[in-house]
């Protein structure tokens, strides 16, 4: 995989609208980004309302989101797949890589939210939710590769169903495998196209490089990141599951390459930038610098 770059969308947090989703969209296109992501979540407790209690619906938005656009790549990051049912995700993923041409990346995860899960009424999976995720991922090829389909397996029956249209993508979208553990790497190596991280340390990278390593595989590893542009936000934080979250902060260009530099060199190939909760017209200035400034020292 060469070097390239995504936009994270503003379909979630305060500044969320259907006006800048559209804008964002727009400039990332013209200013030369591969890809465009959503965020996913639906019902989180009220503890996480911000920033994610305003956040459009990840597939919906990216269905608008391709008919505005031409050629940017539609991406999830992630899709919190175990919460969902895989094979109505396999048609609409299917139909939105039909209607857009083959852009769609499907960015799959376990989710971390037990009680979201209880709010879809799919709480008793939570503790399943890892081999649900494997089996969903098989499920979902199946349904991309033949118009007729039948599977047997510990969570899905299916027996002679038929799917049409197929995806535009031969063999249906990539898919790459989210989360920051080694369960997520040993998941991307055996089911998925890609591993996509989420602001990991370069320590934890180390120790999931050398797991890939070990296991002989030449897996392409891309991640996200939270970029600040002004230096004033520091360099860690917490998710909302309180896991550790490098943050990219840098008050000029180089302080910014300083930090991704190390990321690159150690075989990141796939960058899915995050400027933050902020206007729309903020965000696509970063974007401007970003990818004018930045990213030809990086790739």
């Amino acid at each position: 995989m060469k070097g390239a770059a995504g936009v994270c969308l503003p379909n979630y947090g305060n500044n969320s609208s259907r006006e800048a989703i559209v804008e964002v969209a727009k400039a990332a296109e013209e200013l030369g980004y591969d890809s465009v992501w959503t965020t996913d979540h639906i019902l989180l407790p009220s503890s996480h309302s911000y920033p994610y209690g305003k956040i459009y619906e990840s597939l919906t938005t990216l269905s608008y989101v391709a008919a505005l656009t031409d050629n940017v790549k539609l991406g999830t990051s992630i899709l919190v797949l175990p919460m969902r049912n895989a094979v109505t995700v396999a048609k609409m993923l299917a139909s939105l890589d039909s209607l857009s041409g083959g852009r769609v990346i499907a960015g799959v995860a376990v989710g971390w939210s037990e009680q979201e899960f209880k709010n879809l009424g799919v709480g008793h999976l939570f503790k399943k939710r890892g081999r649900l995720l494997n089996e969903q991922i098989k499920v979902m090829r199946l349904i991309w590769r033949g118009s007729r389909v039948s599977f047997k397996g510990h969570f899905h029956e299916i027996e002679d169903g038929v799917s049409d249209p197929r995806p535009k993508q031969l063999n249906g979208p990539s898919v790459w495998i989210g989360g920051n553990s080694e369960y997520a790497v040993k998941r991307a190596l055996e089911l998925g196209d890609a591993w996509h991280f989420t602001g990991i340390t370069l320590e934890e990278l180390d120790e999931r490089l050398r797991l890939i390593s070990q296991r002989g595989g030449k897996l392409p590893v891309t991640g996200r990141f939270t970029v600040d542009l002004t230096g004033k936000a520091p360099r860690e934080s917490r998710a909302a599951s309180g896991a550790r979250r490098v943050v990219i902060s840098g008050r000029d260009a180089q302080e910014v390459i300083n930090q991704l530099t190390p990321y690159v060199d150690r075989g990141v190939s796939y960058l899915v930038c995050s400027f933050g909760d902020k206007p729309s017209q903020r965000q696509i200035n970063d974007m401007k610098r970003f990818i004018n400034d930045i990213i030809p020292s990086l790739f």
